[in-house]
């Protein structure tokens, strides 16, 4: 699946996941540091469960990249400063799997070097688990997609006040 939408993803699980009332009555971090872990293995779960769906590749490689990590610096930097760990570490988590399994031969094929490329260790990105789709039959895909974007925008709607403190929305 595209970046975007794993990265996208992350919004959902920070919101979800993260208890603002809970953080803002906490004398200490220990409420980040155990939110913060939550959230990240959330991430990486998340992103398994999206990559096992059938899923096309609607984003060009390249845009993807540049959107998502323009989303990943924005919004961290946009969030409030005590959620910032959280928010940081649910995109960190979103995109792990993939920063382990498939930056390698990224890596060698843009600056066209030979690093050593290993097996991959996440069992969504082994070809008999993945959901990808090459065959340009995307309907289901795009339903998926759609899904997707209604749920995490269902998510930060119905956890608006989440949303808010985490995000510094007004």
């Amino acid at each position: 699946m595209n970046v975007l939408f794993h990265t996208t993803t992350a919004i959902g699980v920070a919101v979800l996941l993260t208890d603002t009332k809970k953080i803002e009555q906490s004398k200490t971090i220990k409420e980040v540091c155990i939110t913060s872990i939550t959230v990240f293995i959330a991430s990486v779960f998340s992103h398994g469960i999206l990559d096992y769906m059938p899923h096309c590749y609607p984003i060009n490689s390249k845009i993807d990249a540049i959107l998502s990590l323009f989303l990943i610096l924005v919004l961290t930097f946009w969030s409030n400063k005590k959620y910032r760990m959280i928010v940081g570490l649910s995109f960190f988590g979103s995109v792990f799997p993939d920063l382990i399994d498939l930056s390698p031969s990224i890596i060698n094929k843009l600056l066209r070097v030979n690093l050593p490329i290993i097996d991959k260790v996440f069992p969504w990105h082994w070809h008999q688990y993945s959901g990808s789709i090459y065959n340009g039959e995307c309907v289901v895909s795009m339903l998926n997609h759609s899904l997707l974007i209604m749920s995490v925008f269902i998510i930060c709607w119905c956890r608006w006040h989440n949303f808010k403190k985490i995000f510094n929305v007004l």
